[in-house]
């Protein structure tokens, strides 16, 4: 076990069953025993291989393939992706399905693959366009939050690949995106507005307040009137609540008039919102 050890290590923790002729009978000891699993037919792991050596194990099953989807997004740009099962884009022979993962004939366009050591990789903007249909608009947000992709990028990608199924879809999130939300609240407050007839604000800007500087979600320039919308999720220790306040303080001073809204409260009241945006752009 201590070679088959070694050798996982040296190699990524994939072992090609006919790169190893002269151990192969060791090799299916240790799969008999458990010590190995099978991921891909010849493609051996530990038994419980990490999502990263699973995508190996697909490079070194067909290496030209080309790594898609959320385990693309895992590896460029978004590690926290959730992931279920490692999608894989080839352009001929597509295999029969093995679980874990999904293979699918499709020609990706040479400017739109990364390539990164021993694999093939779908850039941002191919892994945002092709999550759309599972994680909606969401997937969208957070790609321009991490700054990994910008909007016109995704527009093109999404030219260059026609014919696809939910491409309508895409191109309509892509439309409600136009104002670069960073998050499913900002998006709905952004449509909400727009649907009011109000318009004018820009988007996750930045704007100073005396010897600071703040990105805000949505700010009325000319009117000095910034809106931001609070999740729990990046609100709920006490250093962010303590951060926040601080912030809004400083903008006072500075002359900017802050709405803080709560991102439950766009959802259960949306006229309110829209009616107290409103109401401050009057008064400025």
């Amino acid at each position: 076990m201590k070679v088959i050890s070694e050798l996982l290590q040296a190699e990524g923790g994939v072992l090609v069953r006919n790169a190893h002729r002269s151990i192969q009978t060791h090799l299916d000891y240790c799969l008999r025993k458990g010590r190995l699993r099978t991921l891909l037919p010849g493609v051996y792991a530990a038994p419980d291989p990490s999502w990263e050596t699973r995508v190996l194990a697909a490079s070194e099953f067909r290496p030209t393939c080309i790594i898609t989807g959320a385990a693309a997004a895992r590896l460029l740009w978004w590690p926290e992706c959730p992931i279920t099962v490692v999608t894989a884009a080839l352009r001929h022979g597509v295999k029969a399905p093995t679980a874990g993962y999904v293979w699918e004939r499709r020609v990706i366009p040479d400017e739109l693959v990364i390539d990164r050591a021993r694999l093939r990789i779908a850039s941002p903007a191919v892994s945002i366009l092709d999550l759309i249909p599972t994680l909606g608009g969401a997937v969208i947000d957070e790609g321009l939050r991490r700054k990994a992709v910008d909007l016109a990028t995704l527009r093109r990608a999404l030219r260059v690949m026609p014919h696809r199924p939910h491409n309508r879809l895409r191109w309509q999130l892509l439309e409600d995106s136009r104002d670069e939300p960073w998050s499913d609240a900002e998006r709905r407050a952004h449509r909400l507005l727009r649907d009011a007839g109000i318009t004018g604000w820009y988007a996750n800007h930045r704007i100073g307040a005396g010897e600071f500087s703040y990105t805000v979600d949505m700010v009325f320039l000319e009117q000095r009137l910034v809106i931001e919308i609070d999740g729990w999720k990046y609100h709920r220790s006490r250093h962010a609540f303590t951060s926040d306040r601080w912030r809004y303080a400083r903008l006072a001073a500075a002359g900017w008039t802050v709405l803080p809204f709560a991102a439950t409260a766009i959802e259960d009241d949306p006229e309110a919102f829209v009616a107290l945006v409103a109401e401050a752009l009057r008064g400025r």
